[in-house]
């Protein structure tokens, strides 16, 4: 099952790639030239590296503004655009007050989701293509996890799943615990670039689609199916893990066509 990735009605912006010899020199515009990065933007990049390189954590707190003013010699204006980007980005928190300042926050995919929505959006992807791409990635992270050797690690993870009751829980507690059971998974892959980009995709994929609408699948099923392949994982048994996985997002998809015909062509959303 997939839908071509430049079928249906919608046609957008036509997709670029412009190769540069540094990709921090320059960033293309709409003519296909370059143009320098603002001052603020290389300030958000020097900030981020100073993140990485002191290894600070979600929760720990920026210099204060007059000794970041010193360390990157720029403007207050600057600086605090800068500091702007990143916050739209979720990656630092402002407060405002005493004891006040930026602060690390932490590395959230839903924001990488919403980037990603602008530029589907753009290229009049629809949630067809979306789901298409759910369905190539996490089978196959399922399969990369259960090849991992530590089954108690494993075990650890997905404990929660294993024993879930449904009916202990509230409408909203389960669907944020069933979701949860897909970024265990990515998590444990230990490939951060799959994590993230599953990550965002499943926010897509739920945030946009499936939890805008009424359920798509009944919660004991979906939690069954969750269970089968955990224990598959646990096991250490990819093939199995993956089929199990992409029977299953096959399942969710194709319940969600069937009563939303309209919707899995809709033009992907900037949210």
């Amino acid at each position: 099952m997939g839908v071509g990735s430049n079928t249906g009605p919608h046609v957008g912006l036509p997709i670029v790639y412009h190769p540069t010899s540094s990709a921090a020199a320059s960033l293309p515009t709409e003519a296909g030239a370059t143009r320098s990065p603002k001052a603020s933007e290389g300030t958000a990049a020097r900030i981020v590296a100073d993140v990485v390189a002191r290894g600070l954590q979600p929760g720990d707190r920026l210099p204060a503004e007059s000794e970041m003013l010193e360390d990157y010699q720029v403007s207050r204006e600057t600086l605090r655009e800068a500091l702007r980007i990143l916050e739209v980005q979720g990656l630092i928190t402002l407060k405002r007050g005493p004891g006040g300042g930026p602060f690390v926050g932490a590395l959230n995919a839903r924001y990488l989701a919403r980037t990603a929505t602008l530029f589907l959006h753009l290229a009049g992807a629809t949630y067809d293509e979306v789901f298409d791409t759910w369905q190539i990635l996490e089978p196959q992270l399922a399969a990369q996890v259960a090849r991992i050797d530590d089954r108690a690690l494993k075990q650890a993870a997905f404990a929660p799943f294993l024993d879930y009751d449904v009916a202990a829980h509230d409408e909203d507690e389960v669907v944020a615990d069933l979701n949860n059971f897909h970024a265990v998974i990515a998590d444990l892959s230990g490939n951060r670039v799959l994590t993230l980009l599953t990550q965002s995709i499943t926010h897509i994929v739920v945030e946009h689609v499936l939890a805008s609408s009424e359920r798509v699948a009944e919660n004991d099923e979906l939690n069954h199916a969750h269970v089968d392949i955990a224990q598959a994982i646990i096991a250490g048994q990819p093939r199995k893990a993956s089929t199990l996985m992409a029977d299953h997002i096959a399942e969710v998809v194709s319940r969600f066509r069937e009563r939303y015909p309209q919707r899995s062509t809709e033009l992907v959303k900037w949210l």
